[in-house]
């Protein structure tokens, strides 16, 4: 059976509808953080793949140069994540501040790590404990 050129004959994933990829900007202490996670243990091979596509098409600025608008370390992020139809608001702290019960996440955390070096508008996969998710950051303060 002939296809046209723009159909395929394997079924659609759930985020198909994905398709832009987004740059991530980090200062390079965030850039390190990450590389640090990539090569942690426990890292999925969907995210261990993922975040080694972002960091080799990461763009690395300056401290003073990192836009206000990108999730670092002490963000206070408005995410969506579109897979479960639920907005929250996290705060991206230290792990010696991250209050269990409360919005402040750990830099660590598997969601900081996801949300690292976005911006406003911007969207991105992630593999959590209960499978594929997929985010948008709303805004950042």
């Amino acid at each position: 059976m002939l296809l046209p050129h723009n159909i395929s004959a394997t079924p659609a994933s759930p985020f198909t509808t994905m398709r832009k990829r987004f740059q991530l900007t980090l200062t390079i202490s965030n850039f390190k953080l990450l590389m640090k996670y990539y090569f942690s243990k426990g890292l999925s091979v969907f995210n261990k793949k993922k975040l080694f596509d972002e960091l080799n098409d990461a763009s690395i600025v300056k401290d003073d140069a990192l836009p206000l608008n990108v999730v670092r370390p002490g963000s206070k992020v408005l995410v969506r994540n579109i897979s479960k139809r639920q907005t929250y608001r996290v705060h991206i702290v230290d792990e010696t501040q991250a209050v269990d019960g409360s919005n402040k996440i750990p830099v660590t955390d598997p969601l900081s790590i996801a949300l690292l070096g976005y911006g406003n508008g911007h969207k991105t996969e992630w593999e959590m404990e209960d499978g594929v998710h997929q985010f948008e950051i709303v805004s950042v303060s």
